[in-house]
């Protein structure tokens, strides 16, 4: 089977990087190699990422965009400059703060199937973790920039894929709980639709596209919140849990959320502190 190459868009957090590559190395089958681009926005920043990849012995490619342009928009020009790296390979891409909790047969999915994502109301693929056999989408000049189609989000070309029947595909689901109190969850399904839970049975759902998914939802999310109690994360939680075949394979801690909450260092620190004892029993 060919090789799969994992990569990641490093920018913050460089202590993620060991997190991330000790997930792999315990739950990723087959063969891989694992890449980090990175994007700091200054040379303090990008040399603390540098000296760590070097450490770890991780291949880092130094990439920079225009940092003054929006988030959506570093994003994408990010993902352009990395996956000029690898025009032909099997792309496996995950965020700089997601963490394999599960194995997965990685290297069998990519080589079975073109695509391979979390898929948004709008038929997208969710730029935060897809993967993507670039030989077969050669003859599509990739370009991951927001409104590259009008009103799209980053990689809302993606849909020019997604669409293609020619394409071999897998889904992966995104189980999201944002804040549970009194009994009462609010969450997100695949990023997009929101829900509300009390005593775990399902009361808001913002649409019926994920219907399908619903009656999961108060198993899904008992087990959520047990865990996030467990190991003592801060409330708001904000965290993902990514599934493949209904088994929980990436946790998110979204740290890009641009939320205030971000802004407590308290907050954040307490958060990895959490995600770390997790991470050490899955």
């Amino acid at each position: 089977m060919e090789k799969v190459y994992i990569i990641s868009v490093f920018n913050k957090h460089e202590d993620f990087i060991k997190l991330q590559y000790d997930s792999i190395l315990k739950h990723v089958k087959g063969e891989y190699e694992y890449i980090i681009f990175n994007n700091a926005s200054d040379e303090i920043q990008a040399n603390k990422i540098k000296d760590i990849c070097d450490d770890l012995n991780i291949q880092s490619y130094r990439i920079k965009v225009d940092y003054n342009m929006g988030p959506s928009d570093i994003a994408g020009e990010a993902l352009n400059q990395s996956f000029n790296h690898l025009s032909d390979k099997l792309v496996f891409k995950i965020d700089s703060d997601m963490f394999f909790i599960s194995d997965i047969e990685l290297t069998k999915i990519c080589n079975n199937y073109d695509l391979f994502y979390i898929e948004t109301q709008n038929k997208f693929m969710w730029s935060a973790v897809f993967s993507i056999n670039m030989k077969k989408v050669k003859n599509i000049k990739l370009n991951f920039r927001p409104h590259v189609i009008p009103n799209t989000d980053t990689f809302g070309q993606s849909c020019l894929l997604t669409e293609n029947s020619e394409y071999t595909r897998k889904k992966m689901f995104l189980y999201c709980i944002l804040t549970d109190v009194n009994n009462e969850i609010n969450g997100l399904i695949n990023n997009d639709c929101r829900i509300t839970l009390n005593n775990y049975n399902l009361t808001f759902n913002e649409n019926f596209l994920y219907e399908d998914l619903f009656e999961k939802l108060p198993n899904k999310y008992s087990k959520i919140s047990k865990t996030m109690v467990d190991y003592n994360f801060p409330h708001p939680y904000h965290i993902d849990f990514i599934t493949l075949d209904d088994v929980d394979v990436i946790i998110h801690f979204k740290s890009s959320n641009h939320d205030n909450i971000y802004r407590n260092l308290e907050y954040t620190e307490n958060k990895k502190i959490a995600l770390t004892k997790f991470l050490n029993d899955n």
